[in-house]
């Protein structure tokens, strides 16, 4: 099958978990036999194709007024103008359809859309291309892509994403499958309206190389705990509200190591809040090697974040993990006996729980073979593959 995959960034280009996550699906889907083309943007000055892990990769110019995944943050008018010019037929529409015309694939596969505007559905529509959208984050939605402003979840849609969004949610209707990376994603799209008659599924992600044997399960080696935070450092991902726990527990026995990136002003703010603790701030860290330097995983997002890709991960390592009960992570987090879910913004039950930890030291479990096979790439091939042929079966009886 060919196979042609959108998303808004791909490796090495990298923010977050949703480009790990295409990534995977799209070098398991070459592995098996699928031709895969993934169409992404970058901040490069004219388009770019090159073969990576078997699978080829379009690399096109954002064409918009700045790249939004830069450190520097734009005044409000700078922003205005970029979501203004996301909102319709953004600069890559053109290049976008010249791909697709040029691949012909039996099925593309979009996910995270921003930077690419409204355009990329219809065009497959135009060309009579079968359409799987999986729902990573709420751009559809939301102008910000998180149904969060102010350090709080938004109730209720606010005027200027319904405007900024409306052509996004009218050109996705006509997707012919709807998957989300969490059962919680594809509810609360069908809350605001969106995806109401259409076939929809869960399709959790998975990690390459997982096995009962993958841990190494047993007491933890160090006699100091190592928690460890792998994400964005930005407010929406409960830093804050993890470092105010963290200023209860005892003054030693354990350290804190942070892996991510965040504005610089905002960083610096927090390390001299919390000079005194024991923190290491490690920066941009690739994550097989933060989770073998660390004991226990903590995600204490307080936005409804659609699935950490991060919590995936700690299971296949077999890390005990403390998650917030923020978005779609307690599905996961239901298999794996080492995850406790705690209530998001209690700092006092999350210093409760790492308090205890210090105290009993909790191991490593190494995932049964459920777990193997729920989070395998063997799974998420075949269920993708299903998901592909349905699309292809929906669409040729309309």
């Amino acid at each position: 099958m060919r196979v042609a995959i959108v998303n808004t960034l791909y490796p090495p280009t990298n923010v977050g978990g949703a480009e790990r996550s295409v990534a995977v699906l799209a070098e398991a889907l070459a592995a098996t036999g699928d031709e895969v083309h993934v169409i992404a943007l970058d901040d490069i000055k004219a388009a770019s194709i090159e073969v990576v892990t078997g699978v080829t990769v379009h690399r096109l110019p954002h064409g918009n007024l700045y790249w939004p995944f830069a450190d520097d943050r734009p005044g409000l008018a700078g922003r205005i103008g970029w979501q203004a010019k996301d909102r319709g037929m953004a600069a890559v529409t053109a290049d976008v359809r010249k791909l697709l015309q040029d691949l012909r694939p039996d099925v593309l596969h979009t996910n995270n859309l921003t930077g690419f505007g409204s355009g990329v559905i219809p065009i497959a529509r135009d060309l009579c291309i079968p359409v799987i959208h999986t729902l990573r984050d709420f751009s559809l939605l939301c102008a910000r892509a998180s149904l969060f402003r102010s350090g709080k979840d938004c109730k209720a849609r606010c005027l200027s994403c319904r405007v900024l969004t409306g052509p996004r949610m009218k050109a996705a209707r006509d997707v012919q499958i709807v998957v989300g990376n969490s059962e919680y994603m594809v509810t609360r799209h069908r809350a605001e309206g969106l995806f109401g008659k259409t076939p929809a599924r869960t399709i959790f992600s998975a990690v390459p190389g997982i096995s009962a044997a993958s841990a190494d399960a047993g007491e933890a080696s160090s006699p100091t705990l190592r928690i460890g935070f792998l994400g964005a450092v930005k407010p929406e991902k409960g830093i804050e509200e993890l470092l105010e726990a963290c200023r209860s527990l005892p003054a030693s026995g354990w350290t804190l190591t942070i892996g991510g990136k965040g504005d610089g002003g905002y960083v610096n703010a927090l390390k001299a809040r919390h000079a005194g603790l024991p923190i290491m701030w490690s920066g941009f860290v690739a994550a097989d090697r933060f989770y073998e330097e660390v004991d226990l995983v903590v995600i204490p997002s307080i936005w409804p974040e659609p699935m950490p890709r991060v919590l995936i991960e700690a299971i296949a390592h077999g890390l005990p993990v403390f998650v917030s009960d923020a978005g779609g992570a307690p599905e996961v987090a239901a298999l794996h006996a080492g995850a406790t879910v705690y209530p998001r913004r209690d700092t006092q039950r999350l210093g409760e729980l790492l308090a205890a930890s210090i105290r009993e030291r909790p191991a490593r479990v190494a995932p049964d073979m459920a777990i193997v096979e729920k989070f395998g790439t063997g799974r998420l091939v075949a269920e993708y593959r299903e998901a592909y042929r349905d699309a292809i079966a929906e669409f040729c009886d309309a």
